[in-house]
């Protein structure tokens, strides 16, 4: 394994953070991988721990790296996913420097065409886990489980986009849908909103099946801003009350 290269400068954390950031992206380490320890990485660096500490922070703030207690603990490189992003757009939400709105032009943006792909590549059992899925949404309603099948809902299109393979397209969709997850929570919605999202779902799947694919992405396209509309009215209504 290359060491890490003693450096001069006075920003000695951020320095510390962006050669193991560099290491990482590089390859020399990779996800599940155990970092050196901060004695180590200390002495390789010529800085004092505290100083890998505060690095080995930023990077566990940006889902980089994490820390493990114990015998078997130690610094490792993190799996990526969407945490940061969605806590990102989750807080910019919070502070209305994105809005639902905003979140809805991203996802018409990305999900007609992601239907359009997904109805030309799909093959074998690719779309077993998208019907799956729709049958467990309507289980949940028919138990008055709304909140429940309104997540399900929202995970139908984690199952559309994972078809595509493009873990720019998948990571880019996963973290609005996780902070759409999030406001789930804070909404009541009624039975018959999520039965048509059921049945968009059904009609969507149907000519994916069938490779129309003009077709189903017009149908994505239609569900998504008359999804958004509603929530808009939701919204409206709840403010206003």
């Amino acid at each position: 394994m290359i060491p890490f290269k003693p450096f001069r400068s006075e920003k000695f954390s951020q320095e510390v953070a962006n050669q193991i950031k560099e290491s990482i992206f590089n390859g020399t380490y990779v996800s599940g991988d155990k970092l050196p320890s901060e004695s180590d990485m200390a002495r390789q660096f010529e800085v004092s721990k505290v100083t890998v500490r505060q690095a080995i922070r930023v990077l566990e703030n940006s889902g980089i790296v994490y820390t493990k207690q114990g015998v078997d603990g130690g610094i490792f490189v993190a799996e990526a996913d969407t945490m940061s992003v969605s806590s990102y757009l989750s807080d910019m939400l919070k502070l209305k420097r994105v809005t639902m709105s905003d979140l809805t032009m991203a996802r018409i943006i990305f999900e007609p065409e992601i239907a359009h792909r997904v109805a030309k590549v799909w093959e074998d059992k690719d779309l077993e886990d998208a019907e799956k899925n729709i049958q467990e949404a309507q289980i949940a309603l028919d138990k008055d489980k709304f909140r429940k099948s309104r997540i399900l809902n929202l995970k139908f299109h984690r199952f559309v986009c994972n078809i595509t393979k493009n873990p720019v397209v998948i990571f880019a969709l996963n973290s609005v849908i996780d902070v759409l997850e999030e406001n789930v929570l804070k909404t009541e919605l009624d039975r018959d909103f999520i039965h048509n999202e059921i049945v968009a779902h059904r009609i969507i799947l149907e000519k994916i099946r069938a490779r129309k694919r003009e077709e189903a992405h017009d149908e994505m396209r239609e569900h998504i801003k008359i999804v958004h509309q509603k929530l808009e009215e939701i919204y409206s209504y709840s403010k206003r009350a």
